[in-house]
């Protein structure tokens, strides 16, 4: 836990984990979702998976175990087997399958524990993210007492403050946020918000550009101004917040009563900073992405948007995407 917080473990391979943990857990996830009775089945066949899996597959193929030894291809074969063999893809099979439903998974999913526990990741995510900022923030802090800051000290520190604050208030609103009245269905609209989200990680593993001092700055108040606007327009939205596309409650007052997605707008901004402080044209490219995601995201939510408010055909009519009168 220490290397999480120490930073000594890069976000972007926290997310590869998670990524494979969901993935190995997807047959349970489904058939809770999907509010099977087989569920209660499913779920410890899925805990007990890999560890019949693997004395199988030793049993089948000795001499794969023997051979793997260190040679990366074959120990991800091997660990792919031992996850995904067989036994995976016969429960997923077998959620797929048409069955009878569970009227208690059905009321538990319109629960706010419920709400809260699919939120959890999240926050943890974003409780990470605030972590990953503080020892910046406390070295330039401390510059800044003793007189020796230099302007980009300043720079940074008011940046990362500003990133600092929209992590926390993304946790807060997580938890307190209130339960969706309408969900859209399918995996391309739920995919299309994780890629959204994440995509801009994938940065982080590209080198750090040289920049000059004054570019330095600039990329810094982007990231900064970015933040804060975030922060600002996050705080209007409060417990309608939500990373998945899902109707809590219709907001169409303050900065959203200029643009349907304002908090996009602004987000845009810092991910112009980030993109700055990486090497080109890679960093352009995937922030170019992430820009192309934020637009799909917002057809997904218009969609859901719609059907569980009849009034935002009109409110969508008269109000801009991002930018009033621009975009």
């Amino acid at each position: 836990m220490d290397l999480i917080f120490t930073g000594q473990i890069k976000g972007i391979y926290l997310l590869m984990a998670a990524g494979l943990l969901f993935l190995y857990f997807l047959p349970s996830v489904l058939s809770f979702m999907r509010a099977q009775k087989r569920f209660w089945i499913v779920l410890p066949l899925n805990f007990i998976l890999t560890f019949v899996q693997s004395p199988i597959l030793a049993l089948l193929a000795p001499e794969l175990l023997v051979s793997y030894q260190g040679d990366v291809g074959k120990t991800v074969m091997v660990m792919l087997l031992a996850l995904f063999g067989p036994g995976w893809l016969a429960l997923m099979w077998w959620v797929s399958q048409p069955g009878d439903s569970d009227p208690r998974l059905v009321r538990a999913q319109g629960t706010k524990a419920y709400d809260t526990i699919v939120a959890l990741p999240l926050i943890l995510w974003f409780v990470y993210g605030a972590m990953q900022l503080r020892p910046i923030l406390v070295g330039d802090f401390f510059l800044m007492q003793e007189g020796t800051a230099q302007p980009i000290h300043w720079v940074r520190f008011f940046s990362l403050s500003a990133a600092m604050a929209f992590n926390l208030l993304l946790v807060y609103l997580l938890v307190v946020r209130d339960k969706p009245v309408r969900r859209l269905a399918g995996i391309m609209p739920r995919l299309a918000a994780l890629v959204g989200t994440f995509l801009g990680v994938g940065m982080l593993l590209l080198p750090v550009a040289h920049l000059t001092l004054g570019m330095q700055i600039i990329s810094a108040i982007f990231v900064g101004v970015g933040s804060l606007a975030s922060v600002l327009v996050l705080w209007r939205l409060g417990k309608s917040f939500s990373i998945m596309p899902e109707a809590r409650t219709l907001v169409t007052s303050g900065p959203y009563a200029y643009a349907r997605h304002p908090l996009y707008a602004v987000e845009m901004i810092s991910i112009v900073g980030t993109a700055l402080q990486f090497v080109q044209p890679w960093s352009a490219i995937m922030a170019i992405a992430v820009l192309g995601m934020l637009v799909v995201r917002t057809l997904f939510e218009e969609r859901v948007l719609t059907e569980a408010y009849p009034e935002y055909v009109e409110y969508r009519a008269r109000t801009a995407r991002f930018i009033p009168r621009v975009l």
